[in-house]
């Protein structure tokens, strides 16, 4: 009876082996290898704050902004404060003479002026050497910058309205040999007295030096209204057309009352 049991055992013993041997080796194999570890996937909280930068960095960067600002508003300053002249301060070198008499009177659109500028003769060689260019205007007179603001003398020349027309702007001839120019008077030049202005300007167009003539012997100008003689004429003739027929019409109106 012990036979047949140990018979039975050796065949289980060899289903089993075959059953084992049998299996699919993937799964085996599957079973065997270790689970892949799966990060988390970044949240956009932390995509942000890694995209954005650093406290210090962005410090860093304001900070080099505000250097640069600074110092451009600097320079700004600086050159506008080197660009402002001063007619207090300008030397007077340039000789100026215009063509009219004191008191003479220009009509805007004919007439001409005659002007001419050297520097002068008591001033030491090398003296004009900054002198790039003369610029000549007309100037109010004092007389016809009375209670007119638009026309205020200053004596910063950019805050200046006393010479507002300009004639010319010439290149310097070097060594003081001078320059001359023949204008004649702009249409839109105001009635009023004006006199001349000459200033020698730098390479920058900064007013360096000048010179004019006396204000107290200016010239008059006159502009043009706009009114010709031919236009006053056809008035008068209007005119008198106009209180003849009036005074006729009154008399014929009065002869009718009377008969």
């Amino acid at each position: 009876m012990a036979a047949p049991a140990s018979a039975h055992g050796q065949r289980s013993r060899t289903n089993c082996l075959h059953y084992i041997y049998t299996l699919n080796p993937s799964v085996l194999l599957h079973r065997s290898l270790p689970a892949p570890s799966i990060k988390p996937s970044l949240t956009e909280q932390q995509l942000r704050a890694r995209a954005r930068p650093s406290s210090t960095t962005a410090m860093a960067r304001s900070d080099l902004v505000m250097a640069l600002l600074v110092a451009v508003l600097a320079a700004g300053c600086c050159a506008s404060a080197g660009a402002v002249a001063y007619l207090s301060k300008l030397p007077v070198t340039l000789d100026v003479t215009a063509s009219p008499t004191p008191g003479q009177v220009l009509h805007a659109g004919e007439d001409v002026i005659t002007v001419t500028w050297a520097l002068n003769a008591t001033r030491p060689a090398g003296d004009d050497a900054a002198y790039k260019s003369v610029k000549v205007s007309l100037c109010y007179a004092p007389a016809s910058q009375k209670e007119r603001e638009w026309r205020k003398t200053h004596d910063d020349l950019k805050k200046d309205k006393t010479c507002q027309f300009k004639v010319t702007q010439q290149p310097y001839a070097a060594g003081g040999a001078g320059g001359r120019v023949e204008y004649r008077v702009a249409l839109d030049i105001p009635t009023a007295a004006y006199y001349v202005r000459a200033y020698a300007l730098d390479a920058s167009g900064t007013q360096v030096a000048y010179g004019q003539t006396a204000p107290a012997t200016a010239f008059d100008v006159v502009s043009i209204t706009g009114v010709t003689t031919s236009i006053k004429v056809a008035a008068g003739v209007f005119s008198t057309f106009s209180v003849v027929s009036l005074a006729f019409f009154f008399f014929i109106e009065k002869r009718k009352k009377n008969n």
